[in-house]
């Protein structure tokens, strides 16, 4: 199972969504479980209302390593956060796939939240995190092999 926060409106949920290669997926939300159906979506997911377009890695990495945008050193094999806050959702697990602009997990700071992109295509090595933890800059959240 993936565990995920989602907002509908002013209210947050906890949702935990089994496996979606098989229909009907499990989905329990805060509690309560629902059978769902799950069509394909053909092509890319749609930019998400509320959030930057690209979403931030920033890793330590030792002096003289290659930057990120915004002057950051960038670490090849992990994720960390860009700010101190807490995470709102993961969105892998260790084993899952992801391409180099996949989401993997979201980060929030005073209301507002931060897409986690897989800056290269990879496998989860690692989770160190799960929603509702609290981090700080730089804090290591999914390693990738």
């Amino acid at each position: 199972m993936t565990t995920i926060r989602v907002r509908i409106g002013d209210h947050w949920y906890t949702v935990e969504v089994g496996d979606l290669s098989q229909s009907p997926v499990q989905v329990t939300v805060d509690g309560e479980t629902f059978e769902v159906d799950v069509e394909a979506q053909a092509g890319p997911a749609p930019p998400r209302r509320g959030r930057p377009a690209g979403g931030l890695s920033v890793p330590d990495a030792p002096s003289g390593s290659a930057a990120s945008p915004a002057g950051v050193p960038v670490d090849d094999d992990i994720l960390r956060s860009p700010m101190p806050g807490r995470v709102m959702s993961v969105m892998v697990r260790p084993g899952d796939p992801v391409s180099a602009g996949d989401e993997v997990c979201v980060v929030e700071a005073m209301k507002m939240e931060q897409s986690i992109l897989a800056h290269r295509d990879g496998v989860v090595k690692t989770v160190f995190v799960q929603p509702l933890d609290s981090v700080n800059a730089n804090d290591p959240l999914v390693e990738l092999e």
